[in-house]
């Protein structure tokens, strides 16, 4: 009789040891070299040794793979400074050494909230490994299986995965239940009610809708199975990152789900279009589930344009005339507007460049991210059929991901996903990519467009957070007092863009009484491709271990 060993309830390194080959596990920078938070510290809080993440390489069915897997019982395997230069590291010497693949083990709520600044940067560079993995023709797979689940940052680091494999009891979002009610109140999501937590984020309804390529039993062997099948699979044709043709059908296939299940708010609706016959609530195994799915639809060739009932583009009013003036010069720029978007061209020193951003502190729901999409990719293609490589300057004003049980259901995470694969792609199509923080810049809305800039710049006004100290004290418990006295000598976790610009999180801080479009020029004139955050902030001093953490993984590696 054979025994089986629960994924969900193992820890990280169990999970690492069980995924690989017996013997293969070698792992890069272990707990005995003490790589701990030096934020907690400040805070008195318990730390680990490992900082919550176990990274190594081996064999999975004789294959070298790279592995990183998150410890959800450590602060709910939360990403700090240390935890995700780990990550980052793996990812990094992944591109030297050329595994047959990376292993994520994902089981994190997303940012540390204690140090939220180092945490969401190092997130963002993660995003921008994973993706350069990608494009290098290395296979990404995302386990999920955890207590925690993929929420947050992290939740958008799993959709960008080549694939994604899920148990029943595992968990994939943006936004916790508990974090919109708090917000939008117990009527708009009960945090309480496990069952329909499971029925919005879990592993059924996300592989019914296609963010889940399988469906995995909560088992370690069935997730070792799995994961050899996905690269042996993945091994047997090139692997490419997604192209412009690649990504318009991704386009077309989010503004479908969004029409066919407009008005969701549960999960039945979905189940009921995908499933060959309903399912029983007995209904034992992940191949049951798998083997009753219906195939999905293809993406209809007419759905390209911009979600149903977005408003039209409209001439700026006169607050966005007056600073679109500032920032370009009167009469050297053609943009519109409409609610929380903005688009168009301007003229600088050098030539046209494209303008593509969010406007009015607006959130970032899933029909937003699609035009911000749909303008990227609007851009990519025009300048490919007139031979050009025009600069994108993307604008933040954004107080973050929209809250709703509805995006959610529907995997808002997944469709920033698409949007931070439409701004790679630009990337790779050698567009210059330069964010301009406009006023503010929040959370994951600003994660998977404005900090996938190349270089990003934060205007005086620009107000660039995490999550505010007075609810930071509530969540971690920590007095008020205490954080806003150790905000000041710790640009960690406290808000303000001077914090991010100490952390490498920001390039330049312009100000007020500096010409706009000389400085544009300027910054402009000077982008780098190359993601080189970490070495700022250790420059800086605001970051002073990540580079050397990340460098550390890589080296242990081999790489």
């Amino acid at each position: 009789m054979s025994v089986r060993h629960s994924f969900l309830e193992a820890t990280a390194r169990q999970r690492a040891l069980a995924l690989l080959d017996p013997g293969s596990f070698r792992e890069a920078c272990p707990p005995q070299r003490a790589w701990q938070s030096p934020h907690l510290a400040l805070l008195d809080l318990p730390q680990a040794l490992d900082d919550g993440i176990v990274t190594a390489s081996g064999t999975l069915n004789g294959h070298v793979v790279l592995l990183a897997a998150q410890e959800g019982a450590f602060n709910g395997g939360s990403v700090g400074e240390i935890h995700g230069a780990k990550l980052l590291g793996l990812l990094q010497a992944a591109l030297s050494l050329r595994p047959a693949g990376v292993l994520l083990l994902i089981d994190s709520g997303g940012v540390r909230l204690h140090e939220a600044n180092a945490g969401i940067l190092a997130i963002s560079e993660v995003a921008r490994a994973v993706l350069a993995v990608r494009a290098a023709g290395i296979p990404v797979l995302a386990l999920l299986g955890g207590r925690c689940g993929a929420f947050g940052g992290m939740g958008i680091v799993s959709c960008l995965c080549d694939r994604v494999l899920m148990s029943e009891e595992a968990r994939l979002g943006l936004s916790g239940p508990e974090v919109i009610e708090t917000v939008k109140g117990r009527a708009e999501f009960d945090s309480h009610d496990r069952a329909l937590v499971w029925r919005v984020t879990g592993g059924k309804t996300r592989r019914a809708l296609g963010d889940a390529h399988r469906l995995v039993d909560d088992a370690m062997e069935a997730f070792r199975t799995a994961a050899g099948q996905e690269l042996e699979q993945l091994r047997a044709r090139p692997l490419q990152a997604p192209d412009l043709a690649a990504l318009e059908a991704q386009q077309r296939s989010w503004l479908a789900r969004h029409q066919d299940f407009a008005g969701a708010q549960d999960s039945p609706p979905i189940l009921a279009a995908r499933l060959r016959a309903p399912a029983p609530a007995d209904w034992d195994g992940a191949a049951a589930f798998e083997n009753a799915l219906l195939p999905l639809a293809p993406a209809p060739a007419d759905a390209a344009g911009v979600p149903a009932g977005q408003p039209p583009l409209q001439a700026l009013g006169a607050e966005d005339q007056a600073w679109a003036d500032h920032v370009f010069g009167c009469g050297r720029h053609r943009l519109a507007a409409a609610d929380g978007f903005l688009a168009g061209s301007a003229d600088v020193a050098h030539g046209r460049v494209w303008v593509i951003g969010t406007r009015g502190a607006a959130a970032i729901d899933a029909a937003l991210a699609l035009r911000l999409a749909r303008a990227v990719l609007d851009a990519i293609a025009h300048d490919r059929a007139s031979a050009a490589c025009s600069p994108l300057l993307l604008l933040a004003d954004t107080q973050g991901q929209a809250l709703s049980r509805h995006q959610e259901l529907l995997c808002l995470n997944g469709a920033l996903a698409h949007l931070a694969q439409c701004v790679d792609l630009a990337r790779r199509e050698r567009h210059p990519l330069l964010t301009l923080v406009r006023n503010q810049a929040v959370s994951g809305g600003f994660l998977s467009f404005g900090m996938l800039g190349d270089l990003i710049c934060a205007l005086p006004q620009a107000e660039i957070r995490v999550m505010d100290l007075r609810a930071m004290a509530r969540v971690t418990r920590i007095p008020l007092e205490r954080l806003q006295q150790l905000a000041l000598t710790a640009p960690a976790f406290a808000p303000g863009a001077a914090n991010f610009h100490s952390l490498g999180g920001v390039h330049q801080l312009w100000e007020a009484q500096q010409d706009w479009p000389v400085a544009l020029a300027q910054a402009l004139a000077g982008i780098d491709a190359d993601d080189r955050r970490a070495a700022l902030g250790q420059q800086r001093g605001g970051r002073k271990l990540a580079r050397q953490v990340a460098d550390q993984v890589r080296a242990a590696l081999g790489a």
